[in-house]
């Protein structure tokens, strides 16, 4: 049992400063105690000294003590100083420090205590009293700064204060027997009040040592959901969120010099999904992310922002944003090999610099996308840089915004329409009708202009409704065998409300819906052709004809041209105004042709002269729209028109 208890004590004074933070704590904690420790013992040997300076050998009232306050002062500056400087301690020091403090406190009790017996048998009773407290009054003291080190306390007490007691018991004198026992009391409760202290102390130190771990956890949890939330989850690169963050740091900083903000976006990314799925699109997306992310020197920094629409932050001047941008579409051309699959997309980019073409980060965002729209739709790809023409343009498509957001449809839009003519027989055959606008705010707008902007929003779907009310309406001052075209645009066929508003439309109006033919354009429906045949499926079951627009300008192929549920196909103009040249000629023969075997009708548009028509006569196109026959007339006129049409081919 007693050797169990030596053991235990033993690896008590062994395991000191095992516990790191355990250590660090008390280190700190005692770095502010012991100049207190110091200060408390030099004052009281200082007054022991003076009474006892006369009566006490010179050795021991002078020689000693000297020893003893140069080694205590040096440890007070030692720690006055470490008490009045910051420093970050570690587990191994904190350690060390614990037991150098253990091993000087024990060396000092010793020789303090040796020192005070033999101040005991010199001087009067007064005298002795004096070295009886300075005694217990100095370890008592010594022992509380040392509370947050209760080995080194424990040393000190069972040092001091036994040694006492025993001086006190050799002298057999009653009064010196009961202060003995006084003061082993003291110990023992001093002792079991340090213990106490400590376990508290030392519970605090754990507590503390948790919470530090719980905060540093949810500092971390923190700033690893700070680090998803900024990051694309299949990229890696930095989300939306994070690029217009930055956007707005660079443009707060903007004395730091210019830069330029760009929005990538792919352009055959779509046809991929679609051919071969998302997973491949998914690979495809984390491939380009990886060509991307070697352009980032110079702190370009690149982002996604949502499907395939990327962001890019570049610093520099414009020079330095033309040739980054230069380098991404360039790194986009290049193909992508995806298992067996080799993919091409390529790129387009809208660049806006700072400060030229803004100082606010909507702005700058802004212009970055019209740029975008401009190098897609007016360059066909490739990187567009953001200039003051735009900028005219931008406040010009805005004017016409606004002035669209503020139109009485109803009222503001005027219906056109230009006839489609049987070329053999002459007649009228259908009215494609057209929008016209003029606008009170703006003036007379291009149909052109004015749908292209309407497209970009919700727009587009007020006024196809409200043209395709006005044509419904102008059906009855028509013939009922002559057949009403409409446009609509990508967004209204894909627009669930807007389809459902047109049957609403028809089916109050009357009008029998096979009486009407809806074109959609070739780039409109190749967006996406699973879905538009869906809706035009549903369209052609109501009773309604479908017929492709603008064919020849768009990319379809073959195979969706034959899949698509038409009735008819429009050919663009461009390709009637090439006839006369042999290669014009062939390509026209060829859709003629194409139309013929998929057993489709076939309008040739723009059609101006009689050498036109006879050439289209001959190659077997049988319906006909153009200047020819008659120009775009309001339709208060069209009925008119119908009849001198319809003369002219009788004569």
């Amino acid at each position: 049992m007693r050797g169990g208890k030596c053991w235990r004590l033993y690896r008590w004074y062994a395991d000191l400063g095992s516990d790191p933070r355990l250590a660090v704590a008390q280190a700190v904690s005692l770095q502010r105690q012991l100049p207190f420790l110091y200060a408390l013992l030099l004052v009281n040997s200082l007054a022991i000294v003076v009474t006892h300076r006369h009566v006490a050998p010179f050795a021991i009232s002078t020689t000693v003590p000297l020893c003893l306050f140069t080694l205590s002062s040096l440890r007070l500056f030692h720690w006055w100083r470490r008490a009045h400087r910051t420093e970050q301690l570690n587990a191994e020091d904190a350690r060390r420090r614990l037991r150098m403090i253990t091993l000087i406190g024990t060396f000092l009790a010793a020789a303090y205590i040796i020192w005070s017996i033999a101040l005991l048998g010199y001087g009067d009773a007064i005298q002795k009293a004096h070295v009886m407290i300075y005694v217990t009054t100095t370890a008592i003291g010594c022992i509380f700064c040392l509370g947050a080190l209760p080995q080194a306390a424990l040393l000190v007490g069972l040092i001091v204060i036994p040694s006492f007691i025993g001086a006190c018991l050799a002298r057999q004198d009653m009064m010196y027997t009961v202060i003995a026992v006084n003061v082993a009391l003291v110990l023992v409760v001093l002792l079991h009040v340090l213990f106490n202290s400590f376990d508290h102390f030392r519970k605090q130190v754990i507590a503390q040592t948790r919470l530090k771990r719980q905060h540093d956890e949810l500092i971390r949890l923190n700033h690893d959901n700070e680090r998803l939330a900024h990051t694309d989850s299949l990229t890696g690169l930095p989300n939306r969120r994070r690029f217009h963050d930055d956007l707005a740091e660079l443009v707060a900083s903007g004395g730091a010099g210019p830069f330029a903000v760009g929005l990538l976006d792919l352009d055959r990314f779509k046809p991929v999904n679609d051919t071969f799925g998302h997973h491949v699109g998914d690979i495809l997306l984390v491939q380009l992310a990886e060509r991307m992310r070697p352009m980032l020197s110079g702190g370009t920094g690149i982002y996604r922002l949502g499907g395939d629409e990327f962001g890019v932050l570049i610093p520099g001047n414009v020079r330095t944003a033309t040739m980054v941008g230069a380098r991404l579409c360039a790194a986009l051309e290049e193909p992508f090999a995806i298992g067996e699959l080799t993919v091409s997309v390529g790129g387009s980019l809208g660049i806006a610099q700072f400060p030229d073409a803004g100082h606010i980060a909507t702005d700058l965002f802004d212009r970055a996308d019209y740029a975008l729209y401009h190098a897609k739709r007016m360059q066909g790809g490739g990187l567009c840089i953001f200039t003051p023409d735009l900028e005219s343009a931008i406040r010009r498509d805005r004017a016409i915004e606004a002035a669209l957001q503020a139109c009485v449809f109803d009222e503001e839009l005027h219906l056109y329409g230009q006839p489609i003519v049987g070329a053999r027989t002459g007649q009228v055959e259908a009215i494609e009708l057209l929008a016209r606008w003029r606008s009170p705010i703006v003036g007379e707008i291009a149909p052109s202009d004015f749908i292209t902007i309407a497209e970009r929003s919700t727009l587009i779907h007020g006024i196809t409704l409200a043209m395709f009310r006005k044509g419904l309406a102008a059906a009855r001052l028509l013939p009922s065998d002559i057949a009403l075209s409409f446009n609509i645009s990508a967004c209204d066929l894909h627009s669930p409300a807007t389809l459902a508003a047109i049957e609403r439309e028809l089916f109050a109006s009357g009008v029998a819906a096979s009486r009407i033919w809806i074109e959609v354009t070739e780039t409109a429906v190749m967006r996406d052709p699973a879905a538009a045949a869906r809706v035009l499926q549903r369209l052609r079951r109501l009773g309604m004809k479908v017929a492709l627009d603008d064919f020849g300008t768009g990319h379809s192929s073959l195979s969706n041209l034959h899949q698509l549920p038409l009735d008819k196909v429009k050919i663009d103009r461009s390709f009637i105004n090439d006839l006369q040249a042999q290669r014009g000629w062939a390509v026209v023969e060829a859709m003629v042709g194409l139309c013929r075997a998929l057993s489709l009708e076939c309008v040739a548009e723009g059609v101006q002269t009689a050498e036109q028509l006879e050439t289209l006569l001959r190659m077997g196109c049988e319906h006909m729209q153009g200047f020819l026959f008659t120009e775009p007339l309001p339709v208060a006129l069209l009925p008119d028109a119908v009849r001198i049409i319809g003369r002219r081919a009788a004569a």
